[in-house]
């Protein structure tokens, strides 16, 4: 499911498994970010005043650390699914990044995409990086 992060900055897209992958994945980026699906399910909240607990044990009916512990592969995959750019941009996105084979090529094509940004906020790199320390800590 494609996501759009709602944030003041520029626009970001990102591709999570379920929404409660997305929640964790809002969640650990900033609590002052909400995340609308392209279609169907509703939006993920602004959290800002707290309220995020409450909220994802009435959604997914576990506590949200027991929630991240059991998605952190999944979750480092939506993160590292960040593209700069609306629904529309990230099918064009998509077909360059299945036609570069090379790992150090897809990361520099990755850095590349994001110079478009109008914001010094580089919320897709943050979240590559994020992704990389997950999957660390996953090993």
């Amino acid at each position: 499911m494609e996501y759009e992060l709602i944030n003041p900055s520029d626009p970001y897209t990102f591709i999570a498994e379920s929404k409660e992958i997305a929640a964790l994945v809002v969640a650990n980026i900033s609590l002052a970010y909400a995340a609308r699906p392209k279609i169907g399910e509703d939006d993920i909240p602004i959290f800002i005043f707290g309220g995020f607990e409450e909220w994802y044990r009435d959604k997914f009916g576990r506590d949200y650390k027991t929630g991240y512990s059991d998605l952190k592969e999944e979750i480092s995959d939506a993160l590292d699914s960040f593209m700069f750019g609306t629904f529309e941009d990230r099918e064009r996105y998509e077909m360059a990044l299945q036609c570069i084979t090379d790992p150090d090529k897809r990361e520099e094509f990755k850095e590349k995409w994001n110079d478009g940004r109008s914001s010094m906020n580089d919320i897709g790199t943050y979240c590559h990086n994020l992704s990389k320390k997950l999957r660390e800590a996953i090993k």
